[in-house]
C-alpha cells in the first residue's frame, strides 16, 4: 500500500520532473503502447503519492491499445491484476490471446508470433506454456500442447 505524504520542498522539484518524464513516454516519443499505458498510470501513482495537483501536468491521451480504460482523473482506481498489463509491453496478454484464438499452433509458433508482433519481446515456448498453466489455474478452458517443444499432444 502506497502512504500519501507531501513531497519536502527539496524533494518536489525532483518528484515533479519524473511525473512530467513519464508523462513524456508517448508512442509518439517512440513507446509501446504499453509502456505509454505504464508511465501513465505510475504517474498517477505519483501524484496520488505525493498529493499534487493533477492539472499541474499535462496528460498525453490514452494509449492506442491500453488494457484498462486511463482517465484523465489520475484518481481513479488502479486495474485488477487480471487486466494489468504485464511489465508494460503486453506479451502476456498477447500471449494469452493467442493461446485461446490459435488451438492448432504450438507453445513455439506462438513465441515466435509475439516476438515478432512485440519489439524486444524474448519470448520462448517455456513462458508461453506457463500463461497457458496460469490461464488452467483461472479456470480458463485452454488445450494442453504437449512435448518438450509445444507440440501438441
Amino acid at each position: 500500500m502506497t502512504k500519501t505524504k507531501k513531497p519536502s520542498a527539496r524533494e518536489a522539484p525532483l518528484v515533479k520532473r519524473r511525473i512530467a518524464a513519464l508523462l513524456d513516454k508517448t508512442e509518439t516519443n517512440g513507446c509501446t503502447p504499453g509502456e505509454a499505458d505504464a508511465a501513465i498510470r505510475k504517474a498517477r501513482e505519483l501524484v496520488r503519492q505525493y498529493k499534487l495537483d493533477p492539472g499541474a501536468f499535462r496528460w498525453p491521451e490514452k494509449p492506442s491499445v491500453a488494457e484498462a480504460e486511463p482517465t484523465s482523473e489520475p484518481n481513479a482506481s488502479k486495474p485488477s491484476p487480471a487486466t494489468a498489463s504485464n511489465r508494460g509491453k503486453g506479451i502476456g496478454k498477447l500471449a494469452e490471446q493467442l493461446i485461446v484464438e490459435r488451438p492448432d499452433w504450438t507453445y513455439r509458433r506462438i513465441a515466435e508470433e509475439v516476438n515478432i508482433r512485440i519489439e524486444g519481446a524474448k519470448t520462448t515456448d517455456k513462458s508461453v506454456r506457463w500463461y497457458a498453466s496460469k490461464m488452467r489455474k483461472s479456470g480458463v478452458e485452454v488445450l494442453r500442447r504437449g512435448g518438450a517443444n509445444g507440440e501438441r499432444k
